[in-house]
């Protein structure tokens, strides 16, 4: 981080690149379709924005998409990382069929086949991420992103959140409904980082792939589907395993 941050240069958005349309936007920042004006292929710039990032927790993210290179499941950085007056930016691959979250048909869901094959790269990037003691804690349909239509080829991106095992989080709104029940009942003080975290969010990824819904609003006994949910799982897996939210 510290070298990348020495090395950071300073660009002209649209004096250095062509910029070709807006692929989304957030309170993050945007990203945009663009190509390099010297000439080449075609990227998402991912564009944060100064007011709301800060520049440790910009190379923090980029750095760890570096890290994660080696992995074919997982959405692929440039080694190029600048920054404008007003953000912060780096190019990463373009997934031209967008996310997860553009191809499911709500209420419908997406056909057995797509699923299972989503099912089995995610649980790849996840497996190469907690292989190397890291926890995604942002895994949901909109940074699964897509390369065809058929999902013959899925990476999961985003790694802003991402961490190390045992970091430790405070309570954070806006999580549900992927976020684990210990998460939403971390009323005061930290939780460290588990991989199991990923692992819940990945089980509500797949059930709203299958059904084009989520099983719940949020995983709290407030929520009738959740306290559905908790009295299934007491009858089917009793003892230790029982879920943390219905204790």
């Amino acid at each position: 981080m510290g070298r990348v941050g020495r090395e950071l240069p300073q660009q002209e958005l649209t004096r250095d690149w062509d910029v070709l349309g807006e692929l989304g936007t957030g309170t993050y920042g945007r990203v945009l379709l663009a190509r390099p004006r010297h000439g080449g292929a075609r990227v998402a710039l991912k564009l944060l924005s100064k007011e709301r990032t800060a520049r440790c927790a910009f190379l923090r993210e980029f750095c760890t998409h570096l890290c994660l290179r080696g992995a074919r499941t997982c959405l692929q950085v440039l080694p190029l990382a600048f920054e404008t007056p007003t953000e912060f930016g780096f190019a990463q691959e373009l997934a031209p069929a967008g996310d997860l979250c553009g191809l499911l048909t709500p209420g419908v869901g997406l056909p057995e086949p797509q699923v299972k094959r989503c099912a089995a790269q995610v649980s790849s990037a996840l497996a190469y991420l907690h292989g190397h003691a890291l926890v995604h804690r942002d895994l949901k349909l909109d940074n699964v992103l897509t390369f065809d239509p058929e999902c013959h080829l899925v990476k999961l991106g985003d790694f802003g959140l991402t961490r190390v095992q045992g970091w430790q989080v405070r309570p954070a709104p806006g999580a549900a409904p992927y976020a684990a029940p210990e998460l939403c009942h971390l009323r005061s003080g930290e939780l460290r980082l588990r991989p199991a975290l990923d692992t819940w969010a990945f089980g509500v990824l797949l059930f709203a792939l299958l059904t084009g819904s989520f099983p719940w609003a949020s995983p709290e006994r407030s929520d009738p589907a959740f306290r559905r949910f908790c009295t299934w799982h007491g009858r089917t897996c009793p003892g230790p395993g029982q879920v943390r939210g219905d204790r």
